[in-house]
């Protein structure tokens, strides 16, 4: 086996190996330097949706990272030109690519004290290695490298003599889901694949799925390339969602747009507000972890997300209200078929919210709305909340025998026609809030709930929770409303009577048998 040595090239040689492979913030940026060299070695080869595969091998006495692709491998002379002529990379002028300085060759340092990049050109039958050690000027090359020998072409980089503290951070999930926030849109766009092993565990690395819903914003053209957006919006800020800027071969550059002071500020730091951004001409800086304020292209594209902030600011107060109008429509429904059940279950007990119609409001009368004198059929009586088009009725129990029937009234309008009336509550945020929690219009049947009270805001994120709350609303006005003489511990027992049986049939399932979901 033929051994040869090169002379690491750079101005101030020793301090500069060193510096250079320390520039990371996070073990998991250095080995992402291995993973970009060889996405380029696919891109440049035009062998799109290539593999790469890292192997994590974290226990034993000789624990090693490798980095594997099947790409089209390294001749002798191309080792050389690694090893001689670090920071001159021919990649830099590649938009394909991420390469720009050859300094990801020195990121092993951040690692291990030893890299060892084993290779095996296409057409060629040897395979040949390149060993760099930690604060080392000299590379060692060998030429017919046959312990590691490849079967096919391409390369595999071994990291070894790894440190502790690098090797604890660098897990199968941790660095899997690293991969897909720095990665994701490349693994979209199918540039290439990336597959992490770790023992007998293996994952396949896939970008994460869009939260939200897509917001059509065009690309705004700029002198240097154009700026793409792919936002998403969600109207609940359940959890935390930011917006990433991507640069060149599809690689994430800052996690958090919100960590450029330009943008702190509602709706990116909003938690409504996730997805991309993506502008190739920007420039990082070596450590892959922030973007370097140029003149040209960090102007351009700070004036790009200017220009779209407040169209994305009225999306997104339309989709909130469209769906806060959908989830009061569930919710008022869900309600009406827990109390279609209960006012039920109340008039088999004989319960005085179901005696005669008072003659004046709130005498005995149920909330109410008119309908025809037409007399409900036992099919409908019969029926249960579940049916499509069923709406329960409460009709008034029979009078006592000693007691002369007497005309029903609708409640709130003084008549006294042969109208009867429907027993379920329409539930509405209250237009003029007077500070109270609720409040009950009888003419229209409607328990009217104040969006800005503390305990509404306090549940309001919570399907479930709200759901509870609204339904303790009306169960308060059903019982104030229909006992307007009645003392305190009376109300008391009543609303409590009302309450057990609200509950129950809120833990049974809610509407339709279902549980309520959580919103997410």
């Amino acid at each position: 086996m033929t051994t040869e040595e090169i002379r690491l090239r750079i101005g101030n040689l020793a301090k500069a190996v060193l510096v250079t492979g320390q520039a990371y913030q996070d073990p998991k940026d250095a080995l992402n330097e291995f993973i970009s060299n060889a996405a380029d070695e696919y891109l440049e080869a035009g062998l799109r949706g290539g593999r790469i595969t890292v192997v994590l091998r974290r226990q034993g006495r000789h624990p090693v990272i490798a980095v594997d692709d099947s790409g089209r491998g390294m001749s002798v002379e191309e080792l050389r030109r690694v090893a001689s002529n670090l920071f001159e990379s021919g990649k830099a002028s590649d938009p394909r690519t991420l390469g720009e300085k050859a300094i990801g060759i020195l990121a092993f340092q951040q690692l291990g004290g030893r890299c060892d990049i084993v290779t095996r050109p296409q057409g060629g039958e040897k395979t040949h290695a390149l060993r760099l050690e930690r604060g080392t000027v000299r590379a060692r090359l060998e030429l017919d490298e046959r312990r590691r020998a490849r079967v096919i072409p391409g390369t595999t980089v071994y990291l070894s003599d790894l440190d502790p503290e690098a090797v604890r951070g660098l897990t199968l999930r941790r660095l899997v889901d690293y991969l897909q926030r720095r990665r994701g849109v490349a693994l979209a766009r199918g540039d290439y694949q990336i597959e992490v092993v770790q023992g007998r565990s293996a994952e396949l690395v896939n970008p994460e799925p869009p939260d939200g819903v897509r917001l059509p914003v065009p690309q705004r053209a700029t002198l240097l390339g154009p700026v793409e957006f792919g936002l998403y919006l969600a109207p609940r800020p359940d959890h935390r969602r930011r917006v990433a800027l991507v640069g060149r071969a599809g690689t994430t550059i800052v996690d958090d747009l919100c960590e450029l002071e330009e943008f702190d500020h509602p709706p990116w730091n909003s938690d409504h507000v996730g997805g991309q951004i993506i502008y190739e001409p920007l420039q990082q800086s070596a450590g892959r972890r922030a973007i370097l304020r140029d003149r040209e292209a960090f102007p351009a594209l700070v004036q790009a997300v200017q220009d779209v902030e407040v169209a994305v600011g009225l999306a997104l107060d339309r989709v909130t209200a469209e769906l806060d109008r959908a989830l009061t429509e569930r919710i008022s429904e869900a309600v009406r078929q827990v109390f279609a059940r209960v006012l039920r279950e109340l008039a088999d007990l004989d319960n005085p919210m179901h005696s005669w119609l008072g003659t004046e409001p709130g005498d005995g009368g149920l909330m109410a709305i008119p309908f025809d004198e037409e007399q409900p059929s036992d099919a409908a009586l019969s029926g249960t909340a579940e049916d499509e088009d069923f709406e329960p009725v409460q009709l008034e129990p029979s009078p006592p025998p000693d007691h002369p029937p007497e005309p029903p009234v609708s409640v709130g309008t003084g008549s006294s026609d042969r109208r009867r009336s429907r027993a379920l509550p329409t539930l509405l945020p209250d237009p003029e809030p007077t500070g109270g929690r609720s409040r009950f219009d009888p003419e229209d049947g409607i328990v009217y709930y104040n969006e800005g009270h503390p305990d509404f805001l306090l549940v309001k994120e919570e399907e479930a929770a709200l759901l509870d709350y609204l339904a303790t609303l009306v169960a308060k006005e059903y019982v104030v409303y229909n006992h307007p003489r009645s003392a305190g511990d009376e109300l008391g027992e009543e609303m409590v009577r009302m309450l057990v049986r609200v509950r129950r049939h809120l833990l049974q399932g809610g509407a339709g048998g279902r549980r309520p979901r959580a919103r997410r």
